[in-house]
């Protein structure tokens, strides 16, 4: 492995014949040697690596080579979209050109959810259906039904123009009409290709929704696979737990119902059948019914108006409503009635997990109880860690690779390892090529007032104006509260229109990539984003010179999760600030840091105006885990480092 990794890399390799202007980055080289050695060794990996150090290409082609070379299969997950293009367009193309060399061929794909590709089924049924008319539908519906067959087009994102998301579900893979599966069909494709894959690229969620599959039932919809490479690990937990986590509502049950009694088969069956099934139904509809309601009582006498959560830790009264819904799958099995096996496996599935979020036994998982303001009530249950469900699934079945700017926690990485449950592992930290010292500045205004006063938000308005004077524009603006965040675009907004720059907030239904892509395009625009946009975004050159970071990102207390795992660390007699809030919050911060410098070109400053930066003793904490550069509590302090 080391020889083909100095023959890749090295000065006139095989790179410097793909690259124009190539020199070898020894980060880059420390990287590849170390995941190599872990693929052959089948020992886990935490890497972290800062920023420009060429991450993916130094992991991709370890895992490229000893994929074809030993005919495994390694699985790539990605966070977010920008990387994941990265990768397939222009990362593997480029690992491909190096096997190709080698004399060897590598194979890859991408594979993404089923509401991601085209049903071709659906897209003839649509389209017959509006032959006839002449609305912009059917002119969006012809359009699509004319690339699809000419360039054989399946990926939503390769149309090449906007499909509303209203008609797009209507075409989508998803709950697919067809029974046999043809050539032509985009799951079929994909499952075909994947067999044949060396190296498959998914995210972080279709990887664990397809491992509570696997788990589950033995078997998911990606085929076996040798070693797993998670990039921007960081993300990692909150994903997971999510994908494991269970939730019961009176809702899914009824359109479960739904479907049963209205499919044809169960209303040709007998009379007498059919009179039994009902009054199944209608005893577990009673004793469901009485159980929501008192839940909901409860909750609106502790939440009152307002939408909530309960945390739970005693047991709830669901075995004579798990035993109504069991008596009625057995019933409906016991009549071998055609063609609705998915929906009482789904039924079974339901109460199942009425079951185990009822006994609300298991220490390791959060349970909890919440109602919108419609009055709906549902019952959930979530690991408060990785490690719960990872640790045996996962890390005992193969070779883990997990690789991110901020997973280390100082010099080691004890705080990650210990969440997601990895016990022995490799490790490696490579620090940015970027010259911090020189080209990037850190300042924290020695006015910045307390983050939870009343003076916060109007403070924030008034120093981003003093910014903006500074830097022109250029400014990527990072919330933990979207209600703060949309105060001060109010509160901005008519000094920017009377000063000509051209501000921009996150908003539902316009995506990252169209605002940062503003960013880059109109160097006197101004982003204000919040929990998405501290991770993920790029911008190199001069586009970006000025991050501003309102208040240290500190996890939101009002998240069932953190919650339970706040009162279970407390429990412990350890400091939930120090054993949780603290570590977590610089995971995040750094991310933010990490959005201003993407290239050898960036410059710029990083503006935290929040003042426990210098107040709080764990403020030195806070600076030393950041990359060293100048440091400075005069907003004037800017002209020393913008570029012009």
């Amino acid at each position: 492995m080391q020889s083909f990794i100095d023959r890749a890399f090295q000065q006139g390799g095989h790179l410097s014949k793909l690259i124009p202007g190539y020199s070898p980055r020894a980060p880059q080289i420390q990287i590849s040697s170390k995941v190599g050695q872990c693929l052959e060794e089948e020992l886990h990996l935490l890497l972290e690596a800062g920023t420009g150090t060429g991450k993916s290409l130094g992991y991709l082609l370890p895992a490229a080579r000893w994929a074809v070379q030993n005919n495994k299969k390694v699985v790539v997950c990605t966070h977010t979209i920008p990387l994941m293009n990265q990768i397939i367009k222009t990362e593997l193309p480029r690992v491909q050109e190096i096997i190709h060399m080698e004399n060897m061929n590598l194979r890859y794909m991408l594979i993404k959810g089923k509401s991601h590709y085209l049903c071709k089924t659906k897209l003839n049924i649509l389209a017959r259906e509006m032959m006839q008319t002449k609305t912009k539908e059917a002119e969006i519906i012809q359009k699509i039904v004319m690339k699809a067959e000419r360039e054989n087009i399946y990926d939503r994102t390769e149309f090449g123009f906007e499909i509303d998301d209203q008609l797009w579900n209507r075409i989508s893979a998803s709950m697919c009409p067809s029974k046999n599966k043809t050539g032509e069909c985009s799951l079929e494709r994909n499952r075909v290709g994947l067999s044949g894959a060396h190296i498959i690229v998914t995210n972080h969620a279709y990887f664990f929704n397809d491992l509570v599959l696997r788990k589950k039932t033995g078997n998911g919809n990606l085929p076996s696979y040798d070693a797993v490479i998670f990039d921007e690990a960081h993300e990692i937990e909150d994903v997971c737990c999510k994908a494991f986590e269970k939730k019961v509502d009176l809702q899914q049950f009824e359109t479960l119902f739904s479907q049963f009694f209205n499919h044809d088969q169960v209303q040709r069956l007998g009379v007498d059948s059919r009179l039994k099934l009902n009054e199944l139904h209608l005893s577990f509809q009673r004793k469901i019914e009485n159980l929501y309601e008192g839940i909901s009582q409860f909750l609106s006498r502790n939440h009152g108006e307002q939408a909530g959560f309960h945390l739970m830790y005693s047991k709830i009264a669901v075995e004579d409503i798990c035993t109504a819904l069991g008596d009625f799958i057995k019933a409906a099995k016991e009549m071998r009635i055609k063609s609705v096996s998915e929906i009482l496996e789904r039924l079974f599935e339901g109460n199942d997990n009425l079951d185990f979020i009822g006994q609300v036994e298991k220490r390791s998982w959060a349970y909890w109880a919440t109602i919108d303001p419609y009055g709906k009530v549902v019952l959930h249950a979530a690991p408060l860690f990785p490690k719960v469900v990872l640790a045996y699934g996962l890390f005992d079945q193969v070779t883990v690779i997990l690789a991110s700017a901020t997973i280390a926690t100082g010099d080691n990485f004890n705080f990650f390892s210990g969440r997601i449950g990895l016990k022995d592992y490799a490790s490696i930290i490579v620090g940015s090529p970027f010259d911090y010292k020189n080209k990037t500045m850190l300042i924290c205004p020695a006015d910045s007032p307390d983050p939870g006063s009343d003076k916060s938000t109007p403070y924030i308005t008034e120093k981003l104006q003093e910014i903006t004077m500074y830097s022109g524009g250029r400014m990527l603006v990072l919330f933990t509260s979207m209600e703060k965040m949309r105060k001060v675009y109010q509160d901005l907004s008519s000094f920017c229109k009377e000063q000509g720059y051209n501000l921009i907030a996150q908003q539902p239904g316009i995506s990252r990539e169209h605002i940062i892509g503003q960013l880059k395009a109109d160097p006197n625009t101004i982003v204000l984003g919040c929990t998405s946009f501290w991770t993920g975004v790029d911008v190199p050159g001069n586009a970006l010179t000025t991050v501003v970071i309102p208040n240290l990102p500190f996890p939101m207390p009002n998240d069932p999760l953190i919650q339970a795992q706040i009162k279970l660390i407390e429990e412990a007699g350890r400091s939930s600030f120090f054993d949780y809030m603290f570590p977590k919050m610089m995971t995040t911060l750094k991310q933010g840091f990490g959005r201003l410098n993407r290239s050898m070109t960036c410059q710029g400053a990083v503006i935290i105006l929040d003042n426990r930066i210098v107040k709080k003793r764990y403020g030195n904490r806070i600076r030393n885990s950041l990359p060293s550069c100048p440091f400075s509590q005069r907003i004037e302090d800017l002209v020393h480092i913008l570029p012009c």
